[in-house]
């Protein structure tokens, strides 16, 4: 009986930890799309952006060390927020961008705006499913949420305020530092939050059914 908990349990966490892997392909290729249509993105991709310029460095390099410098703040200083979702974050948005901005580059996609925008778009949406579906699988958090909760319980704020003024700071940053502001990055401002919530409630209760229908068979 204990065998066969323990193989229910491994075929549970392996659909989570493909979700969750999946989830950051597409929030990777998101990135890349943004990055190479030079409209914007949202503002923690302005500063990755900004700082891999400033820095001179590749890309998905500088993302990875990012994350990982903030992964390791986030274990010294409160390490309950801390999963496996977080750590395949870290290593794994960088290579995704990467990858992203290497099949940009391979394809024969044109330079003009209305090109670049529907990319761009294309990018946005490709976003909201990866956030949502990294949210829905809740096997950790990302490394600036994480930070952003830490904040909120020491200043005793509300996580809405708190993410907003991260966000302006982060993306003022990333702009001084040559990160591309745009009408991207107004796009995501405005309907982020709420896109995401919307796919996300989607998106949770399909994989409730579907892990509840693993446990159960």
């Amino acid at each position: 009986m204990s065998f066969k908990l323990s193989k229910e349990n491994v075929i549970l966490w392996t659909k989570k930890i493909l979700i969750c892997t999946f989830s950051l392909f597409l929030l990777g290729l998101s990135g890349a799309l943004n990055i190479k249509a030079a409209l914007g993105s949202d503002p923690i991709t302005v500063f990755y952006e900004g700082l891999s310029e400033s820095l001179h460095m590749d890309i998905g390099i500088t993302i990875n060390i990012l994350n990982a410098i903030l992964t390791a703040a986030v274990l010294i200083i409160d390490r309950r927020y801390i999963n496996i979702g977080t750590l395949i974050y870290v290593f794994a948005l960088g290579n995704f961008v990467n990858l992203g901005i290497w099949l940009y580059e391979l394809l024969p996609i044109s330079d003009s705006f209305i090109v670049r925008l529907l990319a761009s778009l294309f990018g946005c949406l490709l976003a909201f499913i990866g956030l949502g579906g990294f949210m829905a699988i809740n096997i950790g958090v990302d490394p600036w949420t994480a930070i952003t909760l830490i904040i909120c319980n020491k200043a005793k704020k509300s996580f809405r305020l708190v993410r907003t003024i991260f966000d302006a700071s982060t993306l003022i940053l990333g702009i001084i530092l040559g990160g591309t502001f745009g009408i991207i990055t107004i796009f995501c401002v405005l309907t982020g939050g709420s896109s995401i919530q919307k796919i996300y409630n989607v998106i949770d209760k399909m994989l409730k059914k579907m892990l509840k229908s693993n446990c159960e068979n």
